[in-house]
């Protein structure tokens, strides 16, 4: 009879575990941030080095591409070659990937700040985060000339180019903007503001995804909609910073929990945020009550036992207490309509 129950406490576990919504690619990183992919691989900036993936390994090992830079915040691919935007190093270099141990070569140097970069054919933009301007160089110059696209920018850090529009991320005004880089003098205009610090951000269909570092969390929002209102995908992120898609995957890079993860975007829900599993559910083991920690809104809950049966329900805002005393001792699955299930115990 005991097995019996253990089995039961198995499957019943797996069944409501089984719609987390996100997916560990790669873990135990140093601080990643910026990524691009290759093909199958995903390259990604670590704090000193380059490392990358093969996504379609189901657990796939870190392998270092090359090391000795100086907080490589971006990436960008041209070619057979590789650009590293070097925040520290306030310079840009670049490796090539065909050899077998690369080694980063200077491509610009005495730059402030560099952080998100990108090609549009020859010519390579990059933020300037400290000096709050988007540049550009072409690369097929021997000696390239930096030319500034567009100044003021308050702490331009991410950068994506959709058609003829760049899209910049101002993380210290909380803002997105936008350029036409096909003007002469461009002049940058608000997309959406109010945002938390955003970072990285990444485009699919019309939907901008932003990393919003200072908020935890992944906000999207429809360019093609008049007045552009965000909406949260995921809540509960420790510290994004990069983003990239590939068909219907989101990769995240966590620098709070360094780590790379990536969510399925077909089974996002309509009407309300995913969270990761950074909801905590405490003191745990329990005997009078139990609270939970992040939540960002009022959540519906249920509460099974070990064999299924529901025992309570209800709602619940973020560390408010939920009176248990009166449930028999024993093991507990805690439930809210978000997605998100903790194990606990009563004693």
């Amino acid at each position: 009879m005991k097995q019996f129950y253990i089995l039961i406490i198995l499957l019943f576990w797996n069944f409501f575990n089984g719609n987390a919504q996100t997916v560990d690619v790669a873990t135990g990183l140093s601080n990643p941030r910026g990524m691009v992919i290759i093909e199958n691989e995903l390259y990604f900036c670590e704090l000193f080095r380059v490392s990358k993936i093969d996504i379609t390994v189901s657990t796939p090992t870190p392998t270092l591409v090359v090391e000795n830079l100086l907080l490589p915040e971006s990436i960008a691919q041209n070619g057979n070659e590789l650009y590293n935007a070097e925040y520290d190093g306030n310079k840009i270099s670049k490796i090539d990937l065909t050899e077998t141990m690369p080694t980063a070569t200077n491509v610009l140097t005495g730059l402030n700040g560099p952080t998100g970069i990108l090609f549009n054919e020859d010519n390579l933009y990059f933020a300037q985060a400290l000096a709050g301007k988007i540049s550009k160089i072409d690369i097929t110059e021997n000696t390239p000339t930096v030319t500034d696209v567009v100044k003021g920018l308050s702490g331009p850090t991410g950068i994506v180019l959709i058609g003829n529009d760049l899209y910049i991320s101002e993380v210290y005004d909380g803002k997105i903007s936008k350029i036409d880089i096909t003007e002469t003098t461009p002049t940058a205009t608000d997309v959406v503001t109010d945002l938390v610090a955003p970072r990285g951000i990444a485009f699919s269909g019309n939907e901008l995804y932003i990393a919003e570092f200072g908020a935890d969390k992944i906000s999207k929002i429809d360019i093609t909609a008049p007045v552009p209102t965000p909406k949260d995908v995921i809540i509960g992120v420790d510290g994004p910073q990069g983003l990239k898609i590939k068909e219907n995957d989101l990769y995240i890079s966590n620098s709070g929990t360094n780590k790379i993860v990536k969510l399925d975007l077909t089974t996002l829900s309509t009407e309300k945020p995913q969270l990761v599993n950074s909801i905590n559910l405490y003191p745990n083991p329990s005997s009078n009550f139990i609270q939970v920690k992040g939540l960002y809104q009022t959540e519906n809950y249920t509460i099974y036992n070990v064999i299924g049966e529901k025992v309570m329900s209800g709602n619940i805002s973020n560390n408010e207490k939920l009176i248990i005393n009166k449930l028999e001792n024993g093991l507990y699955l805690f439930k809210l309509d978000n997605g998100n299930t903790i194990k606990f115990i009563k004693q």
